[in-house]
């Protein structure tokens, strides 16, 4: 199965995201340390996933208004962080379609 990851670009800023991934991952200082510092994943979810994409969005969003540059990647191809707003949004449009074709299924009986 497919998965997105993301990475935040080292900028020297780091230590003020570490509260923030801290608070919205529950992860330990270090393990997020050693990951923004070793270039690591700061999050991997597979697609089929719709709260942790969900999370992981918001998460990105507020990093980015920390100032944050991020680098989002569906398995190993670098993606532009529409791309995961757009699984979103299809993953939502394809929930309204399967449930408005049960609604006329259901009517019809």
């Amino acid at each position: 199965m497919s998965e997105i990851k993301f990475k935040v670009i080292k900028d020297g800023n780091e230590k003020k995201y570490i509260p923030l991934i801290r608070k919205m991952m529950n992860r330990s200082l270090s393990e997020i340390r050693e990951c923004l510092c070793n270039n690591g994943y700061i999050d991997i979810c597979g697609l089929e996933d719709i709260d942790r994409l969900q999370h992981m969005n918001k998460l990105i969003e507020e990093l980015q208004k920390k100032g944050a540059e991020i680098i989002l990647y569906e398995d190993d191809r670098v993606v532009e962080t529409d791309f995961l707003k757009n699984i979103i949004e299809a993953h939502f449009d394809t929930e309204r379609y399967l449930q408005e074709t049960d609604d006329k299924v259901i009517e019809q009986d």
